[in-house]
């Protein structure tokens, strides 16, 4: 892999600076945490976290839970006291807790019986930063939970040890299986306890149910067509990300649209925006017939403005409901009157309905001139989750038809690149049609570009960005 060149690895950089203050979207297919999606322990996580037990590993953003990471003896204290909701206690137990977060918590387990301390027989210091072991977790489990001791003895590898009777008792109580599947006659005492692996523990005890985050369907994902700056030119229509708990309907995503772009999506670099009105509502369902979407919107959906935002307004609507294989055209209504002419710059609407070849620009000005950009993807979405090989849609009218490529991990670094005949050239746009495979290990927020090579300088020109998550 080769890293990006040092225009584009500048523009990622600023990117990347708005991904991490932004933090997850408002709907999202993979439950409360962006970065465990497939973990084995998902489930569990998504119960702690509802149970409050649990809040994230990014303050303030907290969209991640760093399911891997070990789990140290200050967050241990926090997770027992969440979940027992014990309460706080006046006594100072240790003496190197003071600069932690978690001293509080860890004062509460002190007070509660459930920790004695780190350096027996004094006692007087938690080691809060040290990662807790498998075998200690034990014996903070059935002290918090007061597991019943059990005779039998369920692993080969904790023999003499301190914690071996609590190791027995969270056994039998079905807290633990082992760490060796599917023989599981070992317990692995001595290895470090990941957040993960805590999740599954602690759901177990408090018998929670675990709870699995909604599944990625593209029938609940609806891609909702805003205006976005690019380091290219723009703004220019582009599609962000919505998954919906039920399948998208128009109905749902004509409400997605009016809602606008998030805080997020308006506060981000670059930035989505919207040319309808904030205050714009549906009156009643999209009615669909033969392939032409009627929608009957406000009749403040054409208020203020200059041409150029009435005519991005219809675009913004217009891709969005066109985006569902049912349709093709849409007929605007506003306020249950039919309209022919939009607004007070007297753009005339055709008879037969909007489609997206009224916005598409040719060589010489047109009605979409500045709205659809040369290279245009709509799917991936940004935000979207996709797995490989990803499969970029759009429309593009480029030199020869040729289209280029290149997918970035979180890192900055490359994945992959290339070049693909694809789309329009001339005056013609075309279908844009690229199948990018690509590897890696675990999910993580990646950028796709798509651009075309001048045929004068081999510039890099109209370049797109995409945010992508990318699924192992």
């Amino acid at each position: 892999m080769r890293r990006m060149t040092t225009v584009f690895l500048a523009a990622f950089a600023v990117f990347t600076l708005f991904i991490s203050a932004v933090g997850a979207q408002p709907l999202t297919p993979t439950g409360t945490f962006n970065d465990d999606n497939g973990n084995i322990h998902e489930a569990d996580i998504e119960a702690i976290a509802a149970a409050g037990v649990t809040f994230g590993c990014n303050p303030p953003a907290n969209d991640l839970f760093c399911p891997s990471a070990p789990v140290t003896r200050a967050q241990m204290a926090s997770f027992i006291t969440r979940a027992l909701g014990l309460a706080p206690s006046t006594t100072d137990a240790f003496t190197d807790d003071a600069s932690s977060v978690h001293e509080a918590d860890i004062n509460a387990i002190a007070a509660a019986g459930i920790t004695f301390g780190c350096n027996p027989p004094d006692n007087d210091q938690y080691c809060p930063t040290v990662p807790v072991t498998r075998a200690q977790m034990a014996s903070f489990l059935v002290r918090a939970f007061l597991v019943a001791p059990s005779t039998a003895d369920a692993f080969d590898d904790d023999t003499a040890l301190v914690h071996e009777a609590d190791i027995n008792a969270i056994a039998a109580a079905g807290i633990t299986f082992g760490c060796n599947p599917p023989t599981n006659d070992f317990f692995c005492p001595k290895a470090s306890v990941t957040r993960a692996q805590m999740a599954s523990f602690l759901t177990r005890a408090m018998g929670l149910t675990p709870l699995p985050p909604p599944s990625v369907s593209e029938s609940n994902l609806a891609r909702i067509f805003f205006f976005l700056d690019q380091p290219s030119g723009g703004p220019f229509l582009a599609t962000t990300a919505r998954y919906l708990p039920d399948p998208v309907t128009p109905d749902s995503a004509v409400d997605l649209l009016l809602a606008g772009p998030t805080p997020a999506e308006t506060a981000q670099i670059p930035s989505f925006s919207s040319s309808i009105p904030s205050d714009v509502v549906r009156n009643g369902s999209v009615a669909v017939a033969a392939g032409t979407a009627t929608v009957d919107l406000s009749e403040n959906f054409d208020d203020g403005g200059g041409s150029a935002s009435m005519t991005g307004r219809l675009a913004e609507l217009t891709f969005t409901l066109t985006s569902f294989d049912t349709i093709d055209k849409v007929k605007i209504m506003l306020d249950g009157v039919p309209v022919d002419v939009f607004s007070s710059e007297g753009l005339v609407l055709p008879a037969e309905g909007l489609d997206r070849a009224y916005f598409l620009p040719t060589m010489s000005d047109a009605i979409g001139a500045g709205i659809v950009a040369e290279v245009t993807p709509e799917s991936p979405a940004w935000f979207e989750f996709v797995e490989s090989p990803i499969e970029v849609r759009g429309l593009s009218r480029t030199f020869e038809a040729t289209v280029s490529w290149a997918l970035f991990d979180n890192d900055g670094l490359e994945l992959t690149s290339g070049f693909a005949t694809t789309g329009g050239s001339g005056p013609e746009f075309g279908a844009m049609s690229i199948d990018i495979p690509y590897s890696v290990s675990v999910p993580e927020l990646g950028t796709l570009q798509v651009w075309w090579d001048s045929p004068k300088d081999g510039a890099r020109l109209d370049v797109r960005e995409v945010a992508v998550w990318l699924m192992p």
